[in-house]
């Protein structure tokens, strides 16, 4: 029996709750199927907290706080969280959430800021996060600008909206002296693009395990709840070759560069490949170590192989050393030789 004197959240977050409490319950064994409507118990609670008195004054609340989460957006966008680069942000937005009531947030060894809001006791713990890092490097202009009624910036929706989303329901709760039954975990995390790996939200998990169920804010399409995501396997592959200096050694020992571009063609996950079984392979990064000009001896790249989490399977143990074989040489008459 829902009890609305004590339980009120925004309906959104319970509504999501109460989804995320039903998929994490579902791999206790193994992940469930892609669901193909809202299970009838999710979509009663959801009909019963719109019903209700209290949930409609809590959205007119957010309604009304608007104006204010705007400026949120625009301070917080404009301070450039990089991945690996998001204390400023990361400072910032912890003075935000001190300053919305959460007087005991930190921020972790991760880098990640984290508020416990205390419920009273006997109730699911609920993490509602939105990521502090943005994919543009250090250095891009992100002033917000305005043009006929809209903001633009580098990085103001995936996922700097999803911060100031966080900070206008935490004020929204405070403000109107709603007491939960569960704790509500808010965290911006860091490490969510590129080579951060999930890192940020990794950490939170392993730190706290006693989360019941999870509420991701990031962008997305008016009125849609994702209730399945996308994983990814990552690899981090070492070519390794003899080296030798690109004029005095040329033609007599190969590059690891070039190795792992033939390995990366031959790989079995090309692009055909991929689509067949919904994945999308891409190489993100090259860098080469103890080198000398254009043949170095080592090289190495992070490979991110997306695939749908229910058709995960375990990975092939597969490499491919650089050829051994010399280099083309040109002859005078123009034709190539080994």
């Amino acid at each position: 029996m829902l009890r609305t004197a004590s339980l009120r959240l925004a309906p959104l977050v319970l509504a999501l709750a109460s989804a995320a409490a039903g998929f994490a319950h579902a791999q206790g064994g193994s992940v469930a199927a892609t669901p193909t409507q809202v299970r009838p118990e999710v979509d009663k609670a959801y009909t019963q907290l719109m019903a209700s008195p209290a949930i409609q004054k809590l959205l007119e609340a957010v309604k009304a706080d608007h104006d204010r989460s705007v400026e949120d957006l625009k301070m917080l966008t404009e301070i450039e969280a990089p991945p690996f680069k998001e204390q400023k942000r990361a400072e910032a937005f912890l003075a935000r959430m001190k300053a919305l009531g959460l007087a005991d947030a930190k921020i972790d060894a991760e880098g990640n800021v984290v508020g416990l809001r205390k419920g009273t006791g006997n109730g699911p713990k609920l993490l509602i996060s939105a990521h502090l890092d943005t994919v543009f490097p250090a250095g891009t202009d992100v002033k917000v600008k305005e043009r006929d009624g809209k903001l633009y910036a580098p990085g103001i929706s995936d996922d700097t909206r999803g911060l100031a989303v966080l900070l206008s329901w935490l004020k929204v709760l405070n403000d109107n002296k709603v007491q939960t039954v569960g704790d509500l975990l808010f965290v911006g995390n860091v490490g969510e693009e590129e080579l951060g790996n999930l890192r940020g939200i990794k950490a939170i998990f392993r730190d706290n395990l006693d989360i019941d169920g999870m509420v991701g804010l990031e962008p997305a399409p008016d009125g849609s709840v994702l209730m399945l995501g996308t994983g990814s396997h990552r690899y981090e592959v070492t070519f390794k070759g003899p080296g030798g200096h690109s004029y005095g050694a040329f033609g007599q020992v190969p590059s690891a560069i070039h190795g792992m571009g033939r390995a990366s063609r031959r790989s079995p996950t090309s692009a055909r490949r991929a689509s067949r079984r919904r994945r999308s392979p891409s190489a993100r990064s090259v860098a080469a170590l103890r080198s000398t000009p254009l043949r170095p001896m080592h090289a190495w790249r992070w490979t991110s192989a997306p695939t749908k989490w229910r058709r995960c399977s375990r990975p092939r143990r597969r490499s491919s050393p650089p050829s051994t074989k010399p280099w083309p040489r040109k002859t005078s008459a123009g034709t190539s030789t080994r």
